[in-house]
C-alpha cells in the first residue's frame, strides 16, 4: 500500500503496512535520508548467527544426502508458503491457516482453490508472487547482480495482478490510481508510525540516485554476514520506498535473494511474526538493526530445519501410508545417528575439554592472589570447584545461568545441566563466586556451545538476616564466547582466558570496594 501527499482527516490511526494514513494531530516530522552504509552491529547477535552458521552446515551436509527431486519439492514448499504469506502479511487477502497448507501441500492451483473457496483474484495474485519468486531463484541460478533493472523486473512480476493501488488525493479523498509495474514512483509517500510521527520516504526525483547508493553500498558490504546483510537491504530498501506500491512484498523478496546468493534457505516471514516484523523494522527506522537481525536469524533457523526435513517422495505417497511411516522413520533414524548424536558428542568432547582449560585458569588466579586477600584476612581462603553433565550438580546455578544467557541474548539449553566452574574468595565474612559456565545453545543438539561468566557478592555478617546478594557486574553481549563443535579448546583458549581475565578483574574490584 501507499500513503502520500502531506494532508489527511483527523481521528484515525493506520497500519504501517496497510492502512491508508490519517494523522490525529500535530506531531514532528521525519525527513527522508540517504540510504546508509552497514553499521557495526553490537556483539549481541553473535551468538545467534554462529548457532544460524552451524545448522546451516548440517543443512549443507543434508543436501549432499536428497535427490534433486526431494529438494525441489522441499524448496516448492518454502516459495509457496512464502508467496502466501507474503500478501497475507500485507492484508491483500485472508487465508486460514488450514487453506495455506493445503496450497503448500498441493500447489496453488485451480483445484485446490475450488475446494477451498480461493477468489480467483485472489489465486492470480498468490501465483503472481511465486513466479516472481521463481524469477528470484532462476537469477540467483544464473548469477545475475542486483541492478535496479532487476528490481524493476521483481516488482512488475509481484504486482502483475495488481491494477490499481489506494491513495489520498491533495484533499484527503480516498482514490484509486493506475499502479506502474515495474516503474518508480511519481508521487511521494510517506507513513504514519505507532507514536503518530510522520516518516517520509525519498521523493521520487531522488529515487534512482538513492537505489544506486544502495546497490553500491550493498556490494561494498560483502564480507558481512547474509543475514545481516538481508536485514540491511530489507530496511534500506523500505526507507526509499522507490515504487509508489508494492515496496514491501519486493523488499521480502529481495531478502531471500541475499540468502540464496549466500546458499542460504529462503526465510518466510509469516502472519505470526507480523508485529515483531513491524516493531523491528520500526526500530531500524531509528538506528537499531539488531531487533530485525535477530528476527530475521530466527526465521533463518526455522527455515533450515525444515529443509532438513525433506518431503516423502511422490512414488512413496502413492505407496501408502505403512510405507510412508516407513520411510520417515528411516529417515528420522539416519538423521539422528549421522548429525544429532555425532555432533552431540563432538559438542561435549569439546565442553569437557575446555572446562580443563577453565579449572586450570582458575586455579593458577588463585594461586596468585589468595597470598594477598591473607594479608587482610589471615582467615581468608579461596577454593575452585566444578560439575558437568553426568552429575547432580550440574544443574547446578540455574538462575544465574538464565540470568545471564538473557543479558548476552541466546537460549541456554540446560536440560542436562551445564559445564559450570566456580571459584569462591571469602574474606571478612563476605564471599565472591565467580562462575564460569559452558552451556548449550538453542534447542537440541545444534553443535554451539557459549561460555559466559557471572559474580556475586554474598554477605555472611551475623545482623544481616536474609543474607545479602549483589551482582558483582552485569553481563554485556561482549561477555561471551561462541564455541562450535568443530573448534578445539585450545585454538579458542585465549579469548576465553580473556574473557575470565576481563570479568573477573571486574567483579574482584566490586568485592574489594564492598571489603572496604
Amino acid at each position: 500500500m501507499c500513503w502520500q501527499f502531506g494532508t489527511f482527516p483527523r481521528g484515525r490511526k493506520q497500519d504501517q503496512l496497510t492502512g491508508l494514513s490519517v494523522r490525529p494531530m500535530t506531531v514532528p516530522d521525519f525527513r527522508w535520508r540517504e540510504v546508509e552504509p552497514l553499521p557495526d552491529v553490537n556483539g549481541d547477535t553473535r551468538n545467534l548467527l554462529a548457532t544460524v552458521d552451524t545448522v546451516r552446515g548440517a543443512w549443507e551436509e543434508h543436501l549432499n544426502n536428497v535427490t534433486p527431486a526431494e529438494f525441489e519439492e522441499t524448496r516448492r514448499r518454502t516459495l509457496s508458503r512464502h508467496a502466501v504469506e507474503t500478501g497475507i502479511i500485507e492484508r491483500l487477502y485472508d487465508l486460514s491457516w488450514g487453506v495455506t497448507e493445503a496450497l503448500v501441500a498441493e500447489g496453488i492451483t485451480r483445484e485446490v482453490a475450488a475446494r477451498e473457496g480461493i477468489s480467483e483474484d485472489t489465486l492470480a495474485t498468490v501465483n503472481a508472487q511465486l513466479d516472481a519468486l521463481q524469477l528470484l531463484v532462476e537469477a540467483v541460478r544464473e548469477k545475475r547482480p542486483l541492478t535496479s533493472s532487476f528490481i524493476k523486473e521483481l516488482h512488475a512480476a509481484i504486482t502483475r495482478n495488481q491494477p490499481t493501488y489506494d491513495a489520498r488525493d491533495q484533499f484527503g479523498n480516498l482514490v484509486r490510481r493506475p499502479l506502474p509495474h515495474g516503474a518508480w514512483k511519481e508521487y511521494p509517500n510517506d507513513v504514519i508510525r505507532a507514536d503518530g510521527s510522520r516518516l517520509h520516504y525519498v521523493p521520487p526525483e531522488h529515487v534512482q540516485s538513492q537505489i544506486d547508493r544502495m546497490l553500491a553500498l550493498y556490494v561494498d558490504s560483502s564480507n558481512a554476514h547474509p543475514v545481516v546483510r538481508s536485514a540491511w537491504l530489507h530496511h534500506r530498501f523500505v526507507l526509499i520506498h522507490p515504487f509508489q506500491d508494492g515496496n514491501w512484498r519486493v523488499a521480502r523478496a529481495l531478502t531471500l535473494m541475499v540468502l540464496l546468493q549466500s546458499r542460504y534457505a529462503p526465510l518466510v516471514v509469516d502472519r505470526s511474526r507480523r508485529g515483531e516484523y513491524l516493531d523491528a523494522l520500526d526500530a531500524a527506522n531509528a538506528a537499531d538493526l539488531r531487533p530485525l537481525i535477530r528476527l530475521f536469524a530466527g526465521l533463518e533457523l526455522v527455515a533450515l530445519t525444515a529443509e532438513l526435513s525433506a518431503p516423502v517422495s511422490q512414488a512413496t505417497r502413492a505407496v501408502g501410508a505403512a510405507q510412508v511411516a516407513h520411510e520417515l522413520v528411516g529417515r528420522l533414524r539416519d538423521r539422528k545417528k549421522t548429525e544429532n548424536e555425532q555432533r552431540a558428542q563432538a559438542t561435549a568432547r569439546l565442553a569437557d575439554d575446555m572446562q580443563r582449560l577453565v579449572v586450570e585458569e582458575l586455579r593458577r588466579l588463585r594461586s596468585e592472589f589468595e597470598p594477598d586477600f591473607r594479608s587482610v584476612d589471615n582467615t581468608a581462603r579461596i577454593t575452585v570447584s566444578s560439575a558437568k553433565p553426568g552429575d547432580k550438580r550440574a544443574k547446578w546455578w540455574h538462575g544465574q545461568i538464565v540470568y545471564t544467557a538473557r543479558r548476552v541474548d541466546f537460549f541456554a539449553d540446560l536440560s542436562d545441566g551445564s559445564w559450570w566452574t566456580v571459584i569462591h574468595v571469602t574474606a571478612l565474612n563476605q564471599v565472591l563466586r565467580f562462575l564460569v559456565v559452558i552451556q548449550k545453545v538453542g534447542r537440541g543438539d545444534v553443535g554451539v556451545l557459549a561460555v559466559t561468566t557471572f559474580g556475586e557478592v554474598i554477605d555472611r555478617q551475623s545482623d544481616r538476616s536474609p543474607i545479602e546478594y549483589w551482582r558483582a557486574f552485569e553481563p554485556t553481549a561482549r561477555d561471551s564466547v561462541t564455541l562450535v563443535h568443530t573448534n578445539s579448546a585450545e585454538e579458542r583458549r585465549q579469548e576465553v582466558v580473556e574473557l575470565i581475565d576481563r570479568t573477573l578483574s571486574t567483579a574482584l574490584k566490586y568485592f574489594v570496594d564492598q571489603l572496604s
